[in-house]
C-alpha cells in the first residue's frame, strides 16, 4: 500500500536541504528508521500537528540491505520534533547565520535521530492521496488492520494451516474464538458504515466523513485490543527459548496497525481546501 499510494500528500511537505551538514538522511533501524537533516516547510505546517520530510534525492544511510536501500524515501513526523535551526540558506544554497532579531521562527527546520516507525513512511513516487481520498484510504487502512488482526487469532487459535497451536490449552482456543469474533462484528459494522457511500474519488458530506472516521478510529481501538490480547497470550508461552509463531505475524502486522491507529489523526477531516490540489 505504501508504495503504490503516498498517504502522505494532504500534510504539509518539506522541501530538503541540500548541504553537506544538512542533507537528510534516514538509517534502518529495528522497527522502522532514524531520520537526521534539514528542511523548509511552508506556513501552513505551523498550524498542523504532522509535517511530512521527503529525502533529498532518494538519499539513505549506506547502512542496511538492498530492500532497505530502495525502502521509503518520505517520513511522516510530529511536528512537536522539528527544531527551529535559526539559520537561513543563501543564494548559494549553503547556510549562513540568520543575523538581527526574527519576528517569527525561521522556516528552515532540523531533525536530528527521530525515530519513524515503518507504518509511518511511505513513498514520493505513490500515487497521491488527497484529503478528498480520506474515505478510501481510511477504509483501507482499517481493512488491512482487520485482517492483520484476524492472523493473529486464527494462528492463535492453531487453525492456519501447516501451524501448531501455540497454546494447546482450551482456554486460549476460547480466547481466540471470542477475540475472532468481536473482529466479525467490527467488520460487519465498517461494511455497515461504507455500504453506500459515494463512489471513490467523491469528497463525502461532512457528517459521513466524520461517522467514517469514528468507525476506523474504533477499528484501530479494537485492534489494538486484540494485539495486546495475543501479545499476552505470547508472553505467557514457555518456549524454551525458541522464537513464538506469532511473534512474525505481530513483526509483519506492525506497520499496518502502527498507521490505522494513527490514520484518523494524520489525515483529519478537511473543512477547506486540501493544503495541495491535484
Amino acid at each position: 500500500m505504501t508504495s503504490t499510494w503516498n498517504w502522505a500528500a494532504p500534510l504539509p511537505t518539506g522541501v530538503p536541504g541540500t548541504d553537506w551538514t544538512g542533507t537528510p538522511a534516514a538509517r534502518p533501524v529495528s522497527g522502522g528508521y532514524t531520520l537526521s537533516g534539514h528542511w523548509r516547510l511552508p506556513s501552513a505546517a505551523d498550524a498542523m500537528p504532522w509535517v511530512a520530510l521527503p529525502l533529498a534525492d532518494g538519499r539513505r544511510s549506506s547502512a542496511g540491505t538492498d530492500a532497505e536501500q530502495n525502502g521509503p524515501d518520505l517520513f511522516v513526523v510530529p511536528a512537536k520534533n522539528l527544531l527551529t535551526t535559526g539559520r537561513l540558506p543563501s543564494s548559494r544554497g549553503d547556510s549562513r547565520p540568520a543575523s538581527g532579531p526574527v519576528s517569527r521562527p525561521a522556516d528552515v527546520y532540523a531533525v536530528v535521530d527521530v525515530y519513524v516507525p515503518v507504518g509511518f513512511s511511505t513513498y514520493t513516487t505513490g500515487k497521491p492521496l488527497y484529503a478528498s481520498d480520506a474515505a478510501f484510504h481510511w477504509t483501507a487502512i482499517a481493512a488491512l488492520a482487520l485482517g492483520a488482526a484476524r492472523r493473529m487469532t486464527d494462528a492463535l487459535a492453531g487453525s492456519t494451516p501447516g501451524t501448531t497451536p501455540p497454546h494447546p490449552a482450551a482456554a486460549a482456543d476460547g480466547q481466540a474464538a471470542e477475540l475472532a469474533a468481536v473482529l466479525h462484528d467490527e467488520r460487519l459494522s465498517l461494511a455497515a458504515t461504507v455500504h453506500g457511500l459515494p463512489t471513490a474519488r467523491h469528497v463525502l458530506p461532512q457528517v459521513l466523513e466524520a461517522r467514517l472516521a469514528q468507525q476506523v478510529r474504533q477499528v484501530a481501538i479494537v485492534v489494538r485490543h486484540v494485539l495486546a490480547e495475543v501479545y499476552q497470550q505470547v508472553l505467557s508461552v514457555d518456549t524454551m527459548g525458541d522464537r513464538h509463531d506469532l511473534v512474525s505475524i505481530i513483526e509483519t502486522s506492525s506497520p499496518i496497525l502502527q498507521h490505522a491507529l494513527f490514520a484518523g489523526e494524520m489525515l483529519p477531516p478537511v473543512d477547506s481546501t486540501p493544503l495541495r490540489k491535484r
